[in-house]
């Protein structure tokens, strides 16, 4: 089993953040996000030298916890600093991108790190559908035209031509070509039946964040059974999880440490849409129409509003020997091969992060290897 370190850059006072999404830029001090990617990019250098396998990037807009709104940018950086590592882009919200540039940029990436990179593709929280103005009921399908679009500019090896719903080219003539052939790794990030049935049926991986492994195995038994019915079996390395980590030296200093954080109630700030939005955009998304007086779905009962702050959640929380067990029940009933970590919190400095990821490193990551 192996391990990626989530690059998530954090703001480092996200705290003075408001709670709704978007986040003013009056509350970005230039200096404070210069030294914030400074402390994360120390952080991937020493995931690197604490033998994690892959470091991770992810595309958020508007907010600040996360700051890379260009997962593509932030690899090419992490590259420079990180020689060894595998580098997904984990991920790139294609439905919002020119799916000829994001190939481009993917080739760029594949020749500067000697072939490292690993994309994944995924659809995103409500709010990220708002940022360029697109109409929540195409996102999905724009995705999965993308998706195509994208592979096919990355293995054609003449220039050709694409008419579809969303994306016409005359000329279409991806250079460079990936250093990695046919393709370098390529990964769904989903739960919904419809993109894991893509997966499957075009051999590509799978990711799940943040769910217990009951919920995930729902989600990975359906992918097994139509990777079957497509005649192949995915590698370890296909089968990708993402959760957000606690660690400490026992499991009384995690839970100590959990509770402090629960109780100062900083949560991930700046990330929540009004309940009215959050409905209006899921309804789309599940083409419905929406009621904006009475946040009536068509054909359905009001409601129930979202929390009005939405907490950041932490997925495991321990010492070593507990933390080695929440991976092996992952790695056991849903045959996950990856982790991907977030070891950023608000509320947590950069100080004990470090701490954490050599904690991890010397006493987690020898053990998950030899399964």
């Amino acid at each position: 089993m192996k391990a990626s370190f989530f690059a998530q850059m954090g703001y480092t006072e996200r705290h003075t953040f408001p709670t709704t999404w978007p986040v003013p830029p009056s509350y970005h001090d230039p200096a404070v996000t210069m030294q914030s990617y400074a402390d994360g990019m120390a952080e991937c250098v020493l995931a690197e030298a604490m033998g994690f396998d892959w470091i991770s990037c992810s595309e958020h807009h508007y907010s600040g916890n996360r700051l890379t709104p260009n997962p593509a940018v932030m690899a090419a950086a992490i590259s420079q600093r990180c020689t060894k590592v595998r580098i997904a882009l984990l991920g790139q919200l294609l439905q919002h991108h020119n799916p000829v540039r994001a190939a481009e940029e993917i080739g760029m990436l594949d020749n500067l790190t000697g072939g490292r990179i690993i994309m994944a593709f995924l659809r995103g929280i409500p709010s990220e559908d708002l940022p360029y103005s697109m109409n929540p009921a195409e996102g999905r399908a724009r995705l999965f035209e993308g998706m195509d679009l994208l592979l096919k500019a990355l293995t054609e090896p003449q220039p050709f031509s694409w008419e579809g719903r969303y994306y016409h080219f005359r000329t279409v003539s991806v250079c460079p070509r990936p250093v990695q052939q046919p393709l370098p790794p390529v990964i769904v990030a989903t739960r919904s039946d419809d993109a894991v049935q893509y997966a499957a049926s075009h051999h590509l991986g799978l990711a799940v964040s943040y769910d217990p492994v009951d919920q995930m195995a729902t989600v990975t038994d359906k992918y097994y059974q139509w990777c079957q019915d497509a005649g192949w079996q995915p590698t370890p390395d296909q089968v990708v999880y993402r959760a957000s980590i606690l660690l400490a030296e026992t499991d009384r200093q995690a839970a100590e440490r959990l509770e402090a954080l629960h109780a100062s109630g900083l949560g991930e700030r700046g990330a929540d849409l009004r309940a009215s939005v959050t409905r209006a955009v899921l309804a789309a998304r599940a083409g419905q129409a929406f009621d904006v007086r009475h946040h009536n779905v068509s054909g359905g009962s009001p409601q129930s509003a979202p929390p009005t702050i939405r907490r950041e959640q932490v997925t495991w929380a321990g010492g070593p020997d507990t933390i080695v067990q929440h991976l092996r029940a992952f790695h056991d009933r849903c045959g996950v091969g990856v982790v991907d970590l977030g070891f950023q919190h608000a509320g947590t400095t950069h100080q004990e992060v470090m701490r954490a990821i050599e904690l991890f490193g010397r006493e987690v990551l020898p053990r998950m290897h030899e399964f």
